[in-house]
């Protein structure tokens, strides 16, 4: 990833972290413990917005989720260029690697079968039993529905 683009996601990222952690303490300050019954001054089909602060268990549910975001960017990477701190992602883990990872795999367990069908001529393989197996199980799976 290009320096413009990790700086512009951590920016994005960071800032509405810090963003949303303002808004919640900001809105804390102003609010009187406990239900009130002073009304926001308007009233839409005769239902009336009061000015409750947030249920406890709502803020703290809120704040947990802040923390648990910190958290998680700390640990692990795809912030940016950042590596993360677990054990196992010092090469850098990214999407792509991971992907080779599972194709290489997957080319280990299914690559032999594939080979031996693709040496095969096609009216061998439309007779194989093995084959029509498979494509009855890949059709199932992937075309059926």
């Amino acid at each position: 990833m290009t320096t413009f683009w990790s700086t512009w996601i951590c920016v994005l990222t960071l800032g509405s972290l810090i963003g949303l952690t303002w808004l919640l303490i900001g809105t804390r300050k102003g609010e009187t413990k406990g239900s009130v019954d002073q009304t926001m001054g308007h009233a839409f089909d005769g239902i009336e917005e009061y000015d409750n602060p947030l249920p406890q268990w709502w803020f703290m549910l809120f704040a947990g989720t802040l923390v648990f975001a910190v958290g998680y960017l700390i640990l692990y990477p795809g912030l940016g260029n950042w590596k993360g701190v677990l054990p196992g992602y010092e090469d850098g883990w990214t999407q792509t690697k991971e992907w080779d990872k599972e194709m290489a795999k997957a080319d280990a367990k299914f690559g032999p079968i594939f080979a031996k069908f693709a040496a095969m001529p096609v009216e061998e393989v439309a007779r194989d039993p093995q084959a029509l197996k498979m494509g009855g199980r890949l059709f199932a799976s992937n075309c059926a529905v």
